[in-house]
């Protein structure tokens, strides 16, 4: 059974929390009724007891559930049980947490209630391992516990705190249409449920009226591309901007405190010796004026919704160095030592070299034949050769990008995905197994790929491709010699396809 005084239970607000989403679509209709309220209580319940009914059984097992979980944190261990009929209960050695996340949600903060997500190596990829909704000082007597874990002996303060703007160029990197495209359409659908079809009729009006004034010049469809595109961007740019305003990050011994965002606070508690690797994110915009976006991979950090993990926001080449010695000097990018011979350059270029040659004969020849529709014309062609022209860009840049270097046993994975460059920076022990790959062409060349596969909660890969068969295999014997230095097993597969 559950024991009162073993157990600190969760906030009381958690009793109505698991249901909340629920709540607006019961009370709209019990609110309206009230309102329509003629004197008598009979014919009013007459009509509205089946909401009261469900409404009351929702906050009953609310109730139930709240007085039947709770959290107890002892000398070395958390301890938490939640389950009425067959109660769980689940043990958490602090020497096994990766992380700790607690979430100042901002209608939350005047009752003094914080989300707390407590992560393992061990846990779930979708779920934490613990989630509740405590009291404050309950997660702050939970976070100076495992603070006092992590960091034994007096040691140095080391603070990062980058400027606003540093954050603005993180969002620009992260930003997408779709996020934020996604985000206006579920505001306008739960808008049309809480105010009435009416008023997501209207909204929608409103908004198309808007779409012509900006777009005037534009073809209908192109005008209602662009605004979706442009909307939807500029959307989701704001969301991050609002997300990661007044970042820090604080490391002091074992311990990587970060904490983030103006509207919704969230504060990160890692254990730095529990981080699987550094990335380093750049587009060509970003590379061209030197900024990196860091992220860093930890159980449970950036798991939640609309979360990044974000160790950097943006940093410039020089300060890239110095940002790392404070916050995790573990891991710091090393120079490529092996990277593409100079005749792979047009075997990573002709596939966007002949896209690009192909759409710009088509729109040509659409141009021509079609006069009466030269303005759609000109906008659709623009929209696939720039795309098309921007990753040949990419790819072009990927070849002076791309390349493996090693520093002691931390080794640096530089590849491209989509219109991105990627570094990844990572232990020995963090790699799960590498891949060798061969295609006809590159058999032919004495190229091959390699798939490196990262220990993280995403299961985490990145291809570092067209490597010299020469750089494959010094490649392979430091690592393995990295691997025997740490008492690993380095788990390579198809190597005799380099024979």
């Amino acid at each position: 059974m559950f024991d009162i005084n073993k157990y600190s239970r969760q906030h009381p607000l958690a009793i109505i929390d698991g249901f909340k989403r629920y709540i607006a679509l019961l009370l709209v209709p019990l609110v309206r009724s009230l309102l329509l309220f003629t004197g008598d209580p009979y014919s009013w319940l007459r009509g509205v007891w089946l909401d009261v009914l469900v409404l009351a059984a929702m906050v009953l097992a609310g109730l139930l559930r709240w007085m039947y979980t709770g959290l107890s944190v002892k000398s070395g261990e958390i301890e938490s049980c939640c389950g009425v009929l067959l109660p769980k209960r689940r043990h958490i050695l602090f020497c096994n947490v990766s992380s700790v996340t607690v979430e100042h949600t901002w209608y939350f903060k005047p009752v003094k209630a914080v989300r707390v997500r407590i992560e393992t190596d061990a846990g779930n990829r979708r779920a934490p391992d613990v989630k509740m909704l405590l009291r404050r000082e309950d997660a702050d007597h939970l976070c100076s516990c495992l603070s006092a874990q992590l960091v034994r002996r007096p040691v140095m303060v080391r603070r990062y705190e980058p400027r606003g703007w540093y954050v603005g160029i993180l969002s620009l990197i992260t930003s997408d249409s779709i996020g934020g495209a996604v985000f206006a359409a579920t505001l306008i659908s739960q808008s049309g449920k809480l105010l009435g079809q009416e008023a997501e009729d209207r909204l929608i009006t409103s908004l198309t009226k808007l779409m012509r004034l900006v777009a005037f010049w534009l073809p209908p469809a192109a005008a209602v591309i662009a605004g979706v595109l442009l909307g939807g961007w500029l959307i989701d740019f704001v969301l991050n901007l609002i997300r990661h305003l007044g970042f820090r990050a604080v490391r002091r011994g074992g311990e990587l405190y970060i904490r983030c965002g103006i509207v919704t606070v969230r504060e990160y508690l890692l254990s730095a010796g529990r981080v699987n690797f550094l990335q380093l994110r750049q587009s060509i915009l970003t590379k061209i004026f030197g900024y990196y976006a860091g992220m860093v991979s930890c159980t449970g950090y950036g798991k939640g919704k609309n979360e990044q993990s974000v160790l950097l926001p943006a940093v410039g080449r020089d300060d890239l160095r110095r940002s790392l010695s404070l916050i995790l000097p573990e891991l710091r990018p090393a120079p490529n030592r092996w990277h593409p011979p100079l005749r792979t350059l047009w075997r990573i270029i002709w596939p966007d070299v002949l896209l690009n040659g192909v759409l710009l004969i088509c729109w040509r020849a659409v141009w021509r034949w079609l006069p009466s529709l030269r303005e759609l014309v000109l906008f659709l062609g623009m929209m696939m050769v720039l795309p098309a022209a921007w990753h040949l860009l990419v790819r072009l840049w990927s070849f002076f990008h791309t390349g493996i270097g090693r520093r002691q046993d931390t080794f640096t994975f530089r590849a491209t995905k989509g219109y991105r460059l990627f570094t990844i920076v990572c232990r020995a022990d963090k790699v799960d197994k590498i891949v060798i790959t061969r295609s006809i062409f590159q058999r032919q060349g004495k190229c091959a790929d390699l798939q490196i596969w990262l220990r993280s909660e995403r299961r985490t890969r990145i291809r570092v491709g067209n490597l010299s068969i020469e750089d494959v295999e010094a490649f392979l014997a430091e690592f393995e010699e990295a691997c025997q230095e740490l008492e690993l097993n380095p788990h390579i597969e198809d190597l005799e396809d380099l024979s």
